[in-house]
């Protein structure tokens, strides 16, 4: 080797060339990086040859999985916007690659994991030298959130549409921006009428400014207000709206917008309205019912109190009204009783109280007289006025008021005692013939002294065992047979004559004198049964009424049982009327005393059933066995068109519920007919057998076999 030839190439700028690349690759994958989009870059066999962090996390890849990431064998799954499969070709990335042109798609991914994610791809082509494409950059933004909140929007806004329930939403300043269709339902103005209007548009004038301002100052501090409201409708008609106002706040916390949903209430305020007006008002002749006039009084009586200024309680009791309804009957009666109630609001001042206490007692309250002698007019003018007789049904009917009046404070310093004074001074007028009214004075007390004396009368009566018991059969009357007896307790006193168990309740004030005037009641009515089934009438059962105190009596039920045990009565035997009125009674005792009755076997029946609306609910829930139908309903022989058909509806109520359904009040052929038209059988009255002592009862059971109920 004679020489060497030796080459020396300068590399410093290709080095530094290399490195200044280098940097600025980083710099790109920087950038990328950063991005919060997806990056990828693609050749045109659409292998990844550049992407970034974001699209790695996109697509739930590494990055080697990213770097390996070919649409031949994808590593994840495209889906159109419809959520059908997106074939890899249809790729807005292959599309560029394909015609060198952008294109944009929404497409969801499915990944390896399973779960979805909607994206918003947009592709650009990287051009050669000639112009065609060469790779393909697509920009790839996560628009799943986006994609679900207007889903959700799109169902809020369908919810809106679709809702029963008008709403309307303001903003913070009280424009109307939105209603939905049922606004228009309920107030008749359409969208296009409100928006950018205020809700001010709907009020009816029915509130003040300070109802006004304590429920935006509930929306203020709670950010809620909840209640019913009155509002006006295009037309000018106002309705009740049970509305809800909640405040929209913005993600900074910032009060944006109100939403207010409300419903037509109105006719639901019309039923509370009916239904409260028919528990305080007498059902016929619509006057305050005695619950109303009891709650009037005592208001009335603290008002007077207050004011210095006196009232005055009129006590008013209809003569011979039952003389009226026996003659011509319970229709005529109920009739006047309404023409009658009539003419005495006619007599009243508009702040004065009319009210139907029972049957035909009726009460007046005069508040805040100038003069006492003014409750003496009144009740003048009230005479006066009966004096003109009634027309009903072509009977001139001529009746008269007897009336009982007391003053607050004179004659009594609480409601329940002027009550009782008034109803002392009625007694005084009824004694003084009637049709005429009396002023209560501190001498008629002497009544109730009276009344005292007859109610140690009676418990002498029942110690001394000259109480009395009648009988009246029920009958199937289709063949006559006795099916029970209905026992009643009667007491003659020396002053007052012959005595009923109604007048009992009025002269045993005391309730253990009642008590134990029903416990004699049922231990002889049970031994009396028990000796019609030891002459062979075994099918009759007794019927014993019971006083309300004694329903309610906690030892009843033992009382009962040691009754019927002492007389060797099986408890199937005996029947225990209770009066339909009495179901209304709040005090869970009486129930619990019905059910122990029950489930010891003692048969239960309601009586005078269906003068009481409220009690039907009650049926199913006590087990009752009968029910007897108030003798009101057969009072018009005429009315076959309605009473028959009231009896037929009791009679479908009473199979419906497995009831035994009886008619009470069977006076005369053309009602047994009649109630025999509506399918009840059983009855009870007059014609089908009186009242009748022990002996008689014994004697009828025993003398005539084919219809004892053997």
């Amino acid at each position: 080797l004679h020489s060497v030839l030796t080459i020396v190439q300068d590399v410093t700028r290709r080095h530094v060339a290399s490195a200044a690349l280098a940097e600025e690759e980083r710099r790109l994958r920087t950038v990328l990086d950063t991005l919060g989009e997806g990056v990828v870059m693609r050749d045109r066999s659409g292998k990844v040859i550049l992407s970034n962090a974001a699209a790695a996390r996109i697509f739930a890849l590494s990055d080697a999985e990213m770097a390996s990431f070919t649409l031949d064998k994808p590593l994840v799954h495209f889906l159109r916007e419809d959520g059908d499969p997106f074939p890899p070709q249809e790729l807005p990335s292959m599309r560029t690659l394909a015609d060198g042109e952008g294109h944009s798609a929404v497409q969801g991914v499915v990944r390896h994991d399973g779960t979805v994610r909607w994206l918003w791809a947009h592709s650009k082509p990287i051009l050669g030298a000639e112009g065609t494409p060469t790779a393909v950059v697509t920009s790839i933004a996560d628009i799943t959130r986006l994609r679900e909140a207007e889903t959700r929007l799109r169902l809020a806004d369908k919810a809106i549409d679709h809702s029963a329930d008008a709403i309307m939403v303001t903003t913070a300043e009280g424009q109307i921006l939105r209603v939905n269709p049922a606004f228009t339902r309920v107030t008749g103005y359409t969208a296009e009428e409100v928006i950018g209007r205020t809700p001010a548009l709907l009020r009816s004038g029915r509130h003040d400014a300070t109802f006004y301002a304590a429920m935006w100052e509930s929306v203020r501090r709670t950010g809620t207000w909840q209640g019913d409201i009155w509002n006006r409708r295009k037309d000018g008609s106002i309705f009740a709206e049970r509305l809800s106002i909640s405040a929209v706040r913005n993600t900074t916390g910032r009060l944006s917008h109100y939403v207010a949903v409300f419903s037509d209430v109105t006719e639901a305020r019309v039923q509370e309205a009916r239904f409260a007006h028919m528990a305080q008002h007498d059902s016929l002749t619509g006057l305050a019912n005695r619950s109303l006039m009891e709650d009037r009084l005592l208001q009335a009586v603290r008002r007077a109190d207050r004011s210095s200024r006196p009232l005055a309680l009129l006590f008013l009791d209809l003569d011979r009204f039952k003389e009226i309804n026996d003659t011509l009957g319970h229709a005529v009666g109920d009739a006047l009783l309404k023409a009658v109630a009539v003419r005495l609001l006619a007599c009243v001042r508009a702040s004065d109280s009319v009210g139907r206490q029972a049957g035909d007692e009726f009460l007046i309250l005069l508040p805040e007289l100038e003069d006492p002698r003014q409750a003496g007019q009144v009740a003048g003018k009230i005479v006066a006025e009966l004096a003109a007789p009634f027309t009903i049904d072509d009977h001139q009917i001529h009746t008269s008021f007897s009336i009982g009046i007391a003053l607050f404070p004179t004659d009594a310093g609480d409601a329940e005692t002027l009550r009782q004074h008034a109803d002392t001074a009625l007694y005084h007028a009824k004694a003084g013939g009637r049709n005429t009214y009396r002023y209560f004075t501190e001498t008629m007390n002497a009544d109730t002294r009276r009344r005292h004396e007859s109610e140690q009368q009676l418990r002498v009566a029942l110690a001394a065992g000259t109480l009395r018991m009648s009988y009246q059969p029920l009958r199937q009357m289709n063949d006559g047979r006795i099916i029970a007896m209905e026992a009643q307790c009667h007491w003659h006193d020396t002053r007052f004559g012959d005595m009923t168990p109604a007048r009992f309740g009025d002269i045993a004030g005391d309730s253990a004198l009642l008590i134990a005037l029903d416990g004699w009641a049922l231990e002889t009515a049970c031994r009396e049964a028990a000796r019609w089934h030891a002459h062979g009438a075994t099918g009759v059962r007794v019927a014993v009424n019971l006083s309300l105190t004694a329903l309610r009596s906690e030892a009843l039920p033992a009382t009962i049982k040691a009754s019927l045990e002492a007389a060797g009565l099986p408890p199937s035997q005996l029947e225990l009327e209770v009066l339909e009125a009495m179901l209304r009674d709040t005090e869970s005792r009486l129930g619990d005393n019905l059910a122990q009755l029950k489930a010891l076997g003692v048969r239960l029946v309601i009586d005078h059933f269906g003068s009481d609306q409220n009690t039907l609910t009650r049926l199913g829930q006590l087990g009752i066995d009968r029910l007897k139908i108030d003798r009101s309903f057969l009072a018009d022989p005429d009315a076959t068109s309605g009473n028959t058909g009231i009896v037929r509806t009791f009679v479908e109520l009473g199979r419906n519920l497995g009831i035994e359904v009886v008619a009470d009040g069977v006076d005369t052929d053309t009602q047994q007919s009649h109630v025999l038209a509506a399918g009840c059988s059983v009855g009870q009255g007059a014609l089908l057998g009186p009242p009748m002592n022990a002996e008689e009862a014994l004697l009828r059971l025993t003398a005539a076999p084919g219809i004892n109920g053997k």
